[in-house]
């Protein structure tokens, strides 16, 4: 049997709080190195260090839960909690890069890049389908808002938002059949 299942089995059985200490300080010192490595080649080096770190806290919180036998049980264990934690740092970085713009903020923009001021049913129509979509979809509103106020072409957003070019094309797509439905 290998030695790190030696240790977690160990770890699992033991009682006193010192005794566990030390085999999961003996464990971590054996997966750092493996860890370390499947991290920073999955992020850029500034969060590389907080991911990983997350990922041995999770590890360390749930190593009295793990019920395998086999060291690839282990390492396939460990590694989709680097997995998980990689994918939440992702999926906050994706949601921080689409926060939607307030419309009063949109509107004032909208009428700053006009030559003529909008009327003012035209801004009471503007607004409402705003509002409705950032109530109903805040990265509709944000996706419609770069490709027909500013100006961005599908590949210009694609790249922005790290997406591939028919992904952009085919949301925009749903999320104007969307306000439009709204204001219907």
């Amino acid at each position: 049997m290998d030695e790190i299942i030696k240790l977690v089995r160990t770890y699992r059985f033991a009682d006193a709080i010192d005794e566990r200490i030390r085999l999961a300080e003996e464990i971590f010192r054996r997966i750092e190195p493996d860890l370390r490595l499947f991290v920073y080649s999955s992020v850029s080096r500034d969060v590389a260090e907080d991911a990983l770190q997350e990922t041995l806290a999770a590890v360390a919180k749930s190593l009295k839960k793990f019920e395998g036998d086999t060291p690839k049980e282990f390492w396939a264990w460990c590694y989709r909690i680097a997995r998980n934690k990689l994918s939440d740092h992702y999926r906050q970085k994706a949601a921080e890069r689409t926060l939607p713009m307030p419309p009063e903020e949109m509107l004032r923009l909208i009428e700053a890049a006009q030559d003529t001021p909008l009327s003012p049913q035209t801004r009471l129509d503007l607004e409402y389908a705003m509002k409705l979509l950032t109530a109903s979809k805040p990265e509709c509103c944000d996706l419609l808002w770069r490709h027909f106020v500013i100006g961005l072409d599908y590949a210009e957003i694609a790249e922005e938002q790290d997406l591939k070019y028919d992904n952009v094309r085919m949301k925009i797509g749903r999320c104007l059949e969307e306000a439009k439905s709204l204001v219907a």
